[in-house]
């Protein structure tokens, strides 16, 4: 009979599945622990119009393709079988990729929850677990392309929604401390975003979000066709690319500004708004091409001894170390599940307004329900109303996200209202509200934001409390009256103090509610 040296115990068959185990296990609980990311991935991509899902899995052939076709060229160059391999070899940066973005997933949606970033990391790690199963050489070479798809991927018509409003407000917040610099009289920052979307009714909200998509892109697909090292270099010159491309957002709305209010020149701002975002944007890109030539090329190593091993080596030497990471991912799982807790549906009770308001429920429009419809949980309700000599209508939007809302000014913009000026009022002691001008001052509006603790103006407040874990629930007022009215009408006052004390008791009744049931 002859001799072998496996242990009686073990087989060649079984070693081979043991070799499968491994990367299924770690795969199985990879894609548990991020659960919810492929879902909402899945979701977007099937709402998503058509010409983005082919302009998608044209680009996603033609990488896979020029991919393998790099992999299988260097191969047959180092005489090396190329590609995909069952064995899990534990290297370095794969592992550190992967659990990095597990770790930051999880602490994100525990601060703030926008589903396109954790989608984002959930790609990024996924290729990172890839590492440990393909050529070092080949997973190096082509990481560029998972950057490519992370940010192509979930960022659609969605994702203005999510950081729009925020990346509106702080540029405009930004450009009015440049005026100012320049002895420019004070604007308002809603003004600045007023004018900014005036001008630019081809993309409203313009906010910079898609020049940094773009100019991300630019920089990822430059370094992957040039074949750039990742490196501490690299990274320099994509903070730079960042830095670029958000300034030149911000000179191009302070130039509209300069040149709209100041100069008066409302038609030539009209003109060179889409001339200044692509001059912008192509100039960013070209520094950040030219700063990419000083970044060193991507040099093949030779393949190192522990990934040419046989597999029951590999699982002989690191036998707890791939059952210490099996176990790290699934822990990250658990976390995951016990921390995505499902939101409190909001469900406050109708307003009780006083009874010289009458009022009846009308139904939403159809860009309302659109965009309402994307937030199942919330709840709106919209009215007609008549208070002694006001008339118009009122929206409220009862929401535990600040994702459900956006600035008021925007629907009027879309509806074809114009927006002639914004100021910031305090209506009563406990209302600081936005006071809207509209229609060539036919037609004025206010709104506010209101919890059960806090009424702001100020969208930040509201996207804070989200961060802070303050003030779970919210209500968006909006209403806009028939005819042009001064805020400093005593009628205007006595209409929003009623509408907030209405709001205030409803938002309480929930929280008591909610604590009796508990």
């Amino acid at each position: 009979m002859p001799n072998s040296d496996l242990p009686d115990a073990v087989s060649p068959n079984s070693g081979v599945n043991l070799v499968w185990l491994a990367p299924f296990l770690l795969a199985l609980a990879w894609f548990w622990a991020n659960i919810s990311a492929v879902k909402w991935l899945l979701s977007s991509l099937v709402e998503i119009p058509t010409l983005y899902k082919i302009v998608i899995a044209f680009l996603i052939v033609a990488l896979v393709v020029r991919s393998i076709g790099n992999c299988v060229s260097a191969a047959l160059e180092e005489d090396r079988p190329p590609g995909f391999s069952p064995n899990l070899v534990l290297r370095r940066y794969p592992l550190l990729l992967m659990l990095g973005a597990g770790i930051c997933s999880i602490a994100l949606q525990c601060i703030i929850d926008i589903k396109q970033i954790t989608v984002l990391l959930f790609i990024l790690g996924t290729y990172g677990l890839c590492g440990l199963l393909v050529e070092p050489n080949f997973w190096q070479k082509n990481l560029p392309v998972a950057g490519l798809l992370a940010c192509i991927l979930p960022f659609n018509s969605q994702f203005n929604s999510a950081l729009g409003l925020p990346a509106r407000v702080l540029t405009a917040q930004v450009v009015e401390q440049l005026l100012s610099m320049l002895h420019v009289a004070a604007i308002s920052s809603y003004d600045i975003i007023l004018l900014e979307n005036g001008i630019a009714h081809v993309d409203v909200p313009c906010s910079g979000i898609k020049t940094l998509l773009v100019g991300t892109l630019f920089l990822l697909a430059a370094t992957w066709l040039e074949g750039r090292k990742l490196s501490l270099r690299w990274l320099a010159v994509g903070v730079a690319n960042l830095l670029m491309l958000v300034s030149a957002n911000a000179a191009r709305v302070a130039v509209l500004v300069l040149v709209s209010e100041v100069f008066k020149q409302q038609k030539l701002a009209e003109i060179i708004h889409v001339s200044l975002g692509i001059v912008g944007l192509v100039c960013a890109c070209f520094v950040t091409w030219l700063m990419l030539q000083r970044v060193p090329k991507f040099q093949p190593q030779k393949t190192s001894e522990i990934s040419a091993k046989p597999n029951s080596e590999i699982l002989e030497n690191h036998p707890l170390a791939k059952a210490g990471i099996i176990a790290a991912v699934t822990v990250l799982a658990v976390i995951a599940q016990l921390s995505h807790v499902e939101t409190p549906k909001m469900a406050i009770a109708p307003l009780r307004l006083p009874e010289y308001i009458k009022s009846e429920s009308i139904p939403l429009n159809a860009s309302e329900q659109k965009f309402f419809g994307n937030y199942p949980d919330t709840q709106t309700q919209k009215i007609r109303f008549v208070a002694g000599n006001l008339r118009g209508s009122m929206l409220t939007v009862a929401s535990t996200s600040w994702q459900t809302y956006h600035a008021p000014e925007l629907c009027f913009v879309v509806s074809g209202i114009p927006v002639n000026r914004i100021e910031k009022k305090q209506l009563t002691p406990s209302v600081t509200a936005r006071w809207l001008s509209l229609n060539n001052n036919q037609l004025s509006a206010v709104y506010w934001l209101q919890s059960a603790q806090l009424t702001t103006d100020n969208f930040l407040s509201r996207i804070g409390s989200d961060l802070t874990k303050n003030n779970h629930d919210w209500v968006l007022v909006s209403i806009l009256f028939d005819s042009s009215l001064q805020p400093e009408n005593q009628e205007v006052k006595k209409l929003a103090s009623n509408v907030h004390d209405s709001v205030k008791q409803s938002l309480q009744r929930e929280i008591n509610e909610n604590k009796t049931s508990i």
